[in-house]
């Protein structure tokens, strides 16, 4: 790593004062010969080295801000150095060394472009301690490793102190143009997070719909098959056969632990599960494409909106108005939620793991209790008030989520167990989602796709 000397002319001041103003700034206010300066170091939204005649007023200090003045006021800078980057006129860190009586310190200020941080250093190198400990103990895991700074391009150098000066009047107005706007800033992160999970899920449905040109060459693998079984050798991998219809003949790659006939049978009933679930796939592509169009003009507004209508956009986005004070994170919840017809809340696991969570701890004894018998899938549970039946209609709207959440997706019928949650218990060391049922009811569900279309319609964010 490339070094070049900076701040020569702070060198041997003394640190009178160390502040944090505001989260990703810090400012140290040197006196010398009756004179004070301040120095602005920023490592959050806005990147770069200031510096001002006056400190500028902000936030209380925290704890790291109150290790650094135990570890800096008083003392003297004594050496400054810009890391540089492969650019030689940018900076990817600065480095400032300390020194008082009784003892030594030094800082990194780390321009880095996903993780920017300011690092409290050892005397070997290593991490003592960082504005940002979540993101430290992101990058420097091992606390024996040495601080090494990133790879990014770095910020501009400023020329001389007149740049600096310039620079320390844009650093120290949370408000300005350079600043960026916090509150813009995290929606356009949570908006284009959203946006890039809704083209995923789009693109999946896509394949999905792709999928059914497969159904001809099924459809023919499968009547010559049956045409030919005699010619099928079992054990095989590939055949070669004849196809009269087309007048030529075909490749057909085989399980070698399938006879002919089976393997013919198969291809048919994957053709008719593809043509099945054509009309479903289609309803979702339309679902999902209105989500995406839906994100990306939001996008497009949040861009060109002026800053009295951010806050507005913020509140509908569910982004705190303050976002200095970082959120806190919501618990994973282990189950997806969907409405019935007449709005009731339906709850499907989305593991197997969570099938036990949502079976054994979230439903109550009297909630309804749903799986498709005799497969993997999502176990489903219906809230209920104490001593209530579960009405048809709802019955049918869950039933129609364990069909859909199970492993026989796309068949055209189900056998759906239900039972009250009580009657449903999990024997020491099963496997995740295993569960018995004691008074268990079995019913024939008839799979309706406008029915799943509503449903999925319906899901709760």
């Amino acid at each position: 790593m490339e070094r070049a000397p900076a701040l020569a002319w702070l060198l041997g001041h003394r640190v009178q004062r160390v502040d944090g103003p505001r989260p990703g700034l810090l400012t140290l206010t040197f006196y010398e010969r009756g004179e004070k300066q301040t120095l602005l170091l920023a490592f959050g939204l806005q990147r770069g080295v200031g510096a001002l005649d006056e400190r500028p007023k902000g936030e209380a200090a925290n704890a790291f801000i109150q290790r650094l003045r135990t570890q800096l006021e008083g003392g003297r800078l004594r050496g400054a150095e810009w890391l540089l980057a492969r650019d030689a006129e940018r900076a990817v860190a600065l480095q400032l060394a300390f020194e008082r009586a009784d003892n030594r310190a030094r800082i990194v200020v780390d321009f880095d472009g996903s993780t920017p941080n300011l690092f409290l250093l050892r005397d070997d190198d290593t991490v003592a301690g960082a504005a940002d400990e979540r993101s430290r103990r992101a990058r420097f895991a091992d606390k024996k490793r040495p601080y090494e700074p990133g790879q990014g391009k770095g910020i501009a150098i400023p020329a001389d102190a007149q740049a600096l000066r310039e620079a320390g009047s844009k650093l120290a107005d949370p408000a300005s143009p350079e600043a960026g706007d916090p509150i813009r800033n995290a929606a356009r992160s949570q908006l284009r997070a959203a946006l890039k999970k809704a083209e995923r899920k789009l693109s999946a449905i896509e394949g999905d719909l792709a999928r059914v040109a497969e159904t001809p060459r099924l459809r023919r693998e499968g009547n010559v098959l049956l045409s030919h079984l005699d010619e099928v050798p079992r054990g095989v991998s590939q055949v070669r056969l004849f196809d009269d219809s087309a007048e030529d003949w075909i490749e057909i790659a085989l399980d070698p632990a399938q006879d002919a006939r089976r393997a013919a049978e198969l291809r048919f009933e994957r053709a008719r599960k593809i043509e099945r679930g054509l009309a479903i796939a289609g309803q979702r592509r339309d679902l999902a494409q209105h989500e995406v169009d839906r994100l990306r003009a939001t996008l497009a507004e949040l861009e060109a909106a002026p800053p009295e209508r951010i806050s507005e956009l913020a509140r509908d986005l569910g982004i705190a108005a303050n976002p200095r004070r970082r959120p806190q994170q919501r618990a994973r919840v282990p189950f997806r939620t969907f409405r019935a017809a007449h709005g009731e809340p339906i709850f499907v696991g989305k593991n197997a793991a969570d099938n036990d969570t949502l079976t054994l701890t979230v439903a109550r004894p009297h909630d309804h209790w749903l799986h498709v018998r005799g497969s993997a899938g999502s176990h489903v549970v219906v809230p209920l008030e104490k001593k209530a039946q579960i009405a048809p209609e709802l019955l049918l709207d869950a039933a129609t989520l364990a069909a859909h959440f199970s492993q026989q997706r796309g068949e055209p019928t189900f056998e759906i167990a239900h039972t009250e949650r009580r009657f449903v218990r999990k024997l020491k060391g099963s496997a995740p989602g295993s569960v018995n049922v004691d008074r268990e009811r079995v019913f024939v569900l008839r799979f309706e796709s406008a029915r799943l279309t509503r449903l999925l319609a319906s899901e709760k964010a």
